[in-house]
């Protein structure tokens, strides 16, 4: 099987170490080739054929003769591949961009959607990429824009190969919350361009049910959850709670998760009146701001780390008894995260930690574990302390709900179940489209 993939950035598996397409197409048989939408180098162990577009170069075919679009090869040499790990999204001009979007974010997206929708692709290099490649399918996972459905659809006029595509966001719906005219004049842009663009695709994966239900609803298309793989490898062994009981979370503070953390560490102060009875380690490699370091630090129990090594985050969870997931119960990130479901909480069910989610009810990851009693769930701040006291008082619950990730996880996301999945759903499109027919992973 060849898969074609259209994405907005690179992959590099140092840049994003969570990286879903990693974790998906690891030990899956076939051939991959890459177009991408970022200044990044590709870095993984998996594809070997690039086709890179980035902004600097739309912005030059609007004024020289040079159109945008080359093809790139993964680095072999050491020195490549070490520049390969260098975010390119952290260095220079870029970086500047990226901060002040954090400001201005829709006019600067607005900006960018103009630059992409009037530059002018190298098609000629383009289509001889993907006609050298004859991909049997494409697939493209990614938040739907203006930018990502021109391409998509100029290469759907280079291959006869069907299109799948994958969502984790509220990608174009306007079930959003926003008071400025230039969001919404933008979504709208979004909403009607998708519904004459949906129809390109032959199946769609997403993380909701819920999403899952609306598209197929509203487009006629046919839909499906798709998780992420998870390293179930060892049997299951209870872990001999600590005390004080040691909750961790790993992760980044954006959308206002941090108020989250700062409700736990408000209910931590009251939990740890008495006596210390749990505290909270929070690794983060984002940079707070005076406002974050203020209201954390004022809690004793709540201790803010910078980022760790994968393998040091592993001994971290190894010594933690609760893994928590936590969102944003601000209304207007409730919105922007509705249909999100963070890749962690599969990592986390292989943690052999009991799991705590705090999250609006209506948050997908949430709904998700509640379903399926692999976490122990709160959906309101006030219900915070209440439920740590219960632990404290119970923490045989810890290796209770421990025990129920872990099945979670092995009954729904061991690697085979999400490989077989992805192949079977690529595998009857393809055969529907020209009649081939791929052997099962």
């Amino acid at each position: 099987m060849r898969i074609l993939l259209i994405t907005a950035e690179a992959w590099n598996d140092a840049v994003y170490g969570n990286n879903v397409l990693t974790n998906w197409f690891t030990g899956f048989d076939a051939d991959f080739a890459q177009i991408y939408c970022s200044p990044d180098l590709p870095y993984n162990h998996i594809c070997d054929r690039y086709f890179q577009i980035t902004d600097t170069q739309m912005v030059r075919s609007l004024y020289t003769g040079k159109r945008a679009g080359s093809v790139v090869w993964k680095p072999s040499q050491e020195d490549d591949v070490k520049q390969s790990k260098v975010n390119a999204q952290r260095t220079g001009s870029y970086k500047w961009l990226k901060q002040l979007s954090l400001y201005i974010h829709t006019p600067m997206m607005m900006v960018r959607d103009a630059i992409w929708m009037w530059g002018r692709y190298d098609e000629s290099a383009l289509n001889a990429f993907v006609s050298d490649f004859k991909p049997d399918v494409v697939f493209c996972p990614r938040m739907v824009t203006p930018k990502l459905m021109r391409l998509e659809k100029k290469v759907s006029k280079m291959t006869d190969a069907p299109f799948v595509a994958f969502t984790a966001d509220n990608e174009a719906s306007l079930n959003c919350y926003s008071w400025s005219p230039l969001f919404w004049l933008r979504r709208f842009a979004i909403h009607k361009k998708f519904k004459e663009h949906v129809g390109l695709y032959r199946h769609y994966f997403m993380f909701s049910e819920e999403q899952a239900e609306e598209y197929h609803k509203e487009y006629g298309l046919p839909t499906s959850c798709l998780y992420k793989c998870g390293e179930f490898n060892d049997r299951y062994t209870p872990k001999k709670v600590n005390n004080p009981i040691r909750m961790i979370y790993a992760g980044r503070l954006y959308c206002n998760r941090w108020k989250t953390l700062a409700a736990i560490g408000e209910a931590l102060e009251q939990l740890n009146e008495s006596e210390i009875k749990m505290v909270l380690d929070v690794y983060t490699a984002e940079t707070l701001t005076s406002k974050q370091k203020k209201t954390l630090n004022r809690y004793n129990y709540l201790h803010v780390h910078s980022a760790i090594t994968p393998s040091q985050l592993a001994e971290e969870y190894e010594k933690a008894d609760i893994a928590l997931h936590v969102e944003s119960f601000d209304k207007g990130y409730r919105a922007a995260t509705h249909y999100s479901f963070s890749t962690k909480i599969i990592d986390l069910m292989a943690s052999f930690c009991a799991i705590l989610a705090i999250c609006w009810e209506k948050h997908s990851g949430y709904v998700y574990l509640k379903k399926h009693d692999a976490a122990l769930c709160v959906s309101d701040y006030k219900d915070i302390l209440p439920l740590l006291q219960r632990i404290t008082q119970q923490p045989s619950l810890i290796q209770e709900y421990a025990e129920k990730a872990w099945e979670c996880g092995v009954k729904y996301h061991t690697r085979k179940i999400i490989q077989n999945q992805i192949h079977n759903t690529f595998n009857k499109i393809i055969q529907q489209t020209d009649g081939k027919v791929f052997d099962n992973v």
